[in-house]
C-alpha cells in the first residue's frame, strides 16, 4: 500500500484539501501508478517551514509560504520519497534533491557496466523514446532493493507534447511509442505494489491522447482556482504587508483581507500576488475601481481576451426595456430569485432566441444589472492550433466555475456550443460540446452560475442543450405586434437618445407604422436618421414629424423576409412555455408552423 502521503499531517504541515487531498487519498489507495493532474497549475500552493537562523531552526509557530507546484509536490506531497524524478522535453532527467541524483548515477554506473552502455559518462537521453526504457529497467531494480528505493515518484510536465490529442492516423511513431510507454506503465502491477508513480502535470486534460484519458489504469484530478477560504489565507499569510514595507493593509487599501477574499473570486493566488504588487509598488491605492479594473484584465488575459468581463451598472434596469412584456416579466422573477439567495430552484440555463435586431443583448445586459452580478460574455475561442481550442476552453470554464454567482452569456449560442458530430477536425467539435454539456449540466452549480444563451438560429444548437437542467427555460422574443408596442418602442428609444417626440410625430407612428414588425433597431435606426435630418436642418435636436417622414420614406430594408420569417418561426417552436408567445402563434397550428419553418429552411438552404 502506498502511504508515502498522509492524510494527517505531522504539526509542521497544513491539512490537505481539495485536490491534493483528492491525489492523496487516490494514492494511498494502491490501485492506481499513473495519475493526471490538470486545471490551475500554474499556481501558488501552501506549505509551512520552520524558520532557520543560522544553523538552528527558530522556535514557535511554523511559516506560511506559497510555492509553485513542483515545489509543493516534493516539500508537502512526497517529502519522504526516496527518488523523486522530474521530466519535460527541455530539460530531460532532473531530481528532487542532489542526494537522490548522486545515488541515481550510482545505480547508473552499475547498470553502465552491466550493459555496456556510458550514460553515467555521456549523460542521460533528452527524449522520452529512448529515456524510458533506461526509467523502466530502475524502476525494476526498485523491485530487487524495496528497502532502499522505497518510494519512487516520476513528475512529468508537459505531457500534452509527447502525446497529443488527434487521429491515432495522424500521429508519429515517437507519439504512439509514448503513449504505449504510458499504458504500460499505467497497467505494470508491479509498480503499484511497489509505490512507484508517475505523475502527469498538464493546463487541460483534454489536450492529451483520448487513449490514456478513458485508460481505467488512470486517475485523473482536477485543480480548481482557490475557493474564498483559500484566498483568505493566502492574503492572511503577511506577504502583503511585508512587500508594503511592514504597512498595514488600511495604509494601502480600502479593503481588509476578507474583504479582498470575496471580490478577487476567479483569480487565481499567483494573479492575486501580480495585481497587488503592482499597486504597493506603484505606490496606487487598492480602491473599488482599481480592483474592478485589475480583476477584469487579469481574467480576460487569463481567458486570452476570449471573454469579456462586465460589473452591472447602476440605473440599468428591466424598465429600460420596451415590450416583451412576458420576457421581461420572467426574467424579474429569475432576479428576485437570485437576490433572495433561493438557489435551488434557479434554472442553469435560458436559452433566449429571436430573429436579428430583436433586441436579445439589451434585454440580457438590463437583466444582469438588475440581478446585481458580473457578467461573462463568452466569445469564439476556437483555435486552429492544435490543442489551443481544448486548453482555451479549460480556462474559461474553470474561471467560470471559481467566479460564482456569475451570469455567463452567450451570443450566437448555435455556433459556440457546436455539436456532437466531429467533421474532419480530429474529434475537437465534440469534445468542445461534451465539455460544455458536462458543465452547464452540473446540478451541483445551480445558483451559482446562471447560462444565458442568445441565438436567431435555435433550431441549429444541438437537442442536449435544449433538455430540462441545462436550456430547458426558453424566453423568445419578438418584434412588435400592434401600434401600442410601436409606440412603446419609439417612446422608449427617443427618451434614451434624447430625442423629443411632440404629438404630430407620436400620431404618424401610430398610424402609419403600427402595424409593422418593428424591432428596436429598427426604431432606433429611424430615429437616428430623422435627428440627422433636424441636425442638417440647423434646428439641432428639434426633430419634426417631416425628418422622420424622410427617414421611413427613404428607408429601403436589406434584410430577406423569408429568413427573418423563418429566425421568429424557430423561436416559436423552440419555446418552452404558452405564456411567452405572442396570441396570434397561440391560436395557430403548431402542425401548420412546422409545415412552414420546413418551407422555409429548405428554400434558404438552396440559396
Amino acid at each position: 500500500m502506498k502511504t508515502e502521503t498522509p492524510l494527517t499531517p505531522p504539526p509542521t504541515r497544513l491539512p490537505l484539501k481539495g485536490w491534493a487531498l483528492e491525489l492523496a487519498r487516490r494514492w494511498n489507495g494502491g490501485t492506481y501508478s499513473l495519475f493526471i493532474l490538470h486545471g490551475n497549475i500554474f499556481d501558488l500552493f501552501p506549505v509551512q517551514e520552520v524558520r532557520v537562523v543560522g544553523r538552528v531552526p527558530s522556535p514557535g509557530v511554523p511559516e506560511l509560504s506559497y510555492v509553485p507546484l513542483k515545489t509543493f509536490l516534493v516539500k508537502r506531497l512526497f517529502p519522504e520519497r526516496a527518488c523523486l524524478l522530474f521530466y519535460d522535453i527541455s530539460d530531460g532527467l532532473t531530481f528532487g534533491s542532489a542526494d537522490m541524483q548522486k545515488r541515481f548515477f550510482e545505480w547508473l554506473e552499475v547498470y553502465d557496466n552491466v550493459e555496456n552502455t556510458n550514460f553515467h559518462s555521456s549523460g542521460l537521453p533528452r527524449d522520452l523514446l529512448h529515456l524510458a526504457p533506461l526509467l523502466r529497467r530502475f524502476f525494476l531494480r526498485v523491485a530487487e532493493e524495496k528497502e532502499k528505493w522505497r518510494g519512487i515518484t516520476l513528475v512529468i510536465d508537459f505531457p500534452e507534447k509527447l502525446i497529443p490529442a488527434c487521429a491515432e492516423a495522424n500521429a508519429s511513431m515517437e507519439e504512439r511509442m509514448n503513449l504505449v510507454t504510458f499504458l504500460k506503465w499505467a497497467a505494470a502491477p508491479e509498480l503499484a505494489r511497489l509505490d512507484i508513480g508517475v505523475v502527469l502535470v498538464t493546463e487541460s486534460a483534454d489536450e492529451l491522447s483520448a487513449q490514456l484519458l478513458q485508460n481505467p489504469y488512470v486517475a485523473q484530478v482536477r485543480l480548481e482556482l482557490p475557493d474564498a477560504d483559500e484566498r483568505l489565507r493566502f492574503l492572511q499569510s503577511g506577504w502583503a504587508e511585508e512587500m508594503a514595507d511592514g504597512k498595514p493593509s488600511p495604509d494601502w487599501s480600502d479593503f481588509n483581507a476578507e474583504q479582498l477574499a470575496v471580490r478577487t473570486s476567479g483569480l487565481n493566488l499567483l494573479r492575486i500576488r501580480h495585481f497587488l504588487a503592482e499597486a504597493i509598488r506603484n505606490g496606487i491605492r487598492v480602491t473599488q475601481e482599481h480592483l474592478t479594473a485589475s480583476k477584469k484584465r487579469l481574467i480576460e488575459e487569463y481567458c486570452q481576451g476570449l471573454v469579456r468581463f462586465k460589473d452591472p451598472k447602476p440605473g440599468v434596469t428591466l424598465d429600460l426595456v420596451a415590450t416583451h412584456t412576458a420576457a421581461k416579466k420572467r426574467l424579474r422573477e429569475l432576479a428576485w430569485l437570485i437576490k433572495n439567495g433561493k438557489t435551488d430552484v434557479i434554472e442553469r440555463g435560458v436559452l433566449v432566441p429571436g430573429r436579428v435586431g430583436v433586441g436579445k443583448s439589451f434585454l440580457i445586459d438590463c437583466f444582469a444589472s438588475e440581478c446585481a452580478l458580473p457578467v461573462m460574455e463568452m466569445g469564439e475561442f476556437r483555435s486552429k492550433w492544435v490543442g489551443d481550442t481544448e486548453r482555451q476552453q479549460a480556462r474559461i470554464l474553470l474561471t467560470i466555475r471559481a467566479l460564482g454567482p456569475v451570469i455567463v452569456v452567450v451570443d450566437e449560442a448555435d455556433a459556440i456550443f457546436g455539436t456532437r458530430e466531429a467533421d474532419g477536425d480530429s474529434g475537437v467539435s465534440g469534445r468542445v460540446f461534451a465539455a460544455f454539456a458536462a458543465h452547464i449540466g452540473d446540478s451541483t452549480l445551480r445558483g451559482r452560475e446562471l447560462w444565458v444563451a442568445m441565438t436567431s438560429r435555435p433550431d441549429l444548437l444541438a437537442i442536449d442543450m435544449k433538455r430540462q437542467g441545462r436550456f430547458g427555460l426558453c424566453i423568445p422574443l419578438f418584434p412588435a405586434q400592434g401600434p401600442d408596442d410601436v409606440l412603446e418602442l419609439f417612446t422608449t428609444v427617443a427618451k434614451v437618445k434624447k430625442i423629443s417626440l411632440a404629438e404630430p410625430i407620436l400620431a404618424y407612428t401610430r398610424e402609419n407604422l403600427g402595424s409593422l414588425p418593428l424591432t428596436g433597431s429598427d426604431v432606433e435606426s429611424i430615429l437616428i436618421r430623422a435627428k440627422e435630418q433636424a441636425v442638417l436642418a440647423k434646428r439641432d435636436e428639434d426633430v419634426q414629424r417631416a425628418d422622420l417622414e424622410a427617414a421611413v420614406n427613404s428607408f429601403i430594408d436589406p434584410l430577406d423576409p423569408d429568413l427573418l420569417a423563418l429566425q421568429e418561426l424557430a423561436a416559436v417552436l423552440a419555446c418552452s412555455d404558452r405564456r411567452y408567445l405572442p396570441e396570434h402563434y397561440l391560436k395557430g397550428d403548431r402542425a401548420q408552423f412546422l409545415e412552414d419553418f420546413a418551407r422555409l429552411k429548405l428554400r434558404a438552404g438552396r440559396r
